[in-house]
């Protein structure tokens, strides 16, 4: 029983460092930059010396590529519980869009997940590494997309495109480092996408506003 007790001891104190250095890591990212964020600079924010690090990670790329998939980990998991918040809402559909945009495009998240696409243009072992939990993250949003669209037809391909819309804005508003100045464009697409459901909801699929299917001789 003893052993157990210590064992469980040393896998408690393993698993909160590597949480500690994670979270300095993402940090440091968002502060410094993905090139600025150095070792030397993490284990500093830390507090943690190399000796202690060296026993849980192999390389700076190691604890990056960690850190990267902790924070994609945590926001699927999110993902999954947004639809949970859109209960009470008048506009479940205003209000997912608003909760994506809030929860994955403000803040650390923000600035961490563009930190970390840039380095995966040229850091092709991140990027292999990293593409399973980006794709875990697409259903997770697929999920709660749908609870708030349940009779959607394409939503699936609406999605996609509303997750990079909302990443383009929230690039412009890291530029122009302005406070929720994409709000009117959100409300924007936001009104467009529900026609575009309502839409493809109303008349058979292939078959355009006010015509025929597509395809057919006129």
């Amino acid at each position: 029983m003893a052993t157990n007790a210590v064992s469980r001891t040393q896998e408690e104190r393993s698993r909160d460092m590597r949480a500690l250095l994670v979270e300095a890591t993402l940090d440091c990212l968002q502060a410094e930059g993905f090139h600025g964020a150095s070792l030397s600079v993490i284990l500093a924010h830390a507090g943690v010396s190399r000796g202690a690090w060296a026993h849980h990670f192999s390389s700076k790329q190691d604890l990056i590529a960690a850190a990267a998939e902790a924070m994609m980990a945590d926001a699927a998991a999110a993902a999954r519980t947004v639809a949970e918040t859109l209960d009470g809402h008048e506009d479940r559909f205003m209000a997912l869009i608003e909760q994506v945009w809030q929860r994955f495009y403000c803040g650390r998240h923000r600035d961490v997940l563009f930190e970390l696409v840039v380095a995966c243009r040229t850091d092709r072992a991140l990027a292999d590494r990293l593409r399973p939990v980006f794709v875990d993250l697409i259903e997770s949003f697929r999920s709660a997309w749908g609870s708030a669209t349940p009779d959607a037809t394409g939503g699936g391909d609406l999605l996609t495109l509303t997750l990079f819309v909302l990443r383009g804005m929230a690039m412009q508003e890291m530029l122009a480092q302005s406070a929720d100045g994409q709000a009117p464009l959100r409300r924007l697409w936001t009104g467009l996408a529900r026609d575009y459901l309502q839409a493809r909801h109303e008349r058979p699929l292939g078959r355009p506003a006010g015509g025929p299917p597509l395809g057919a001789v006129r």
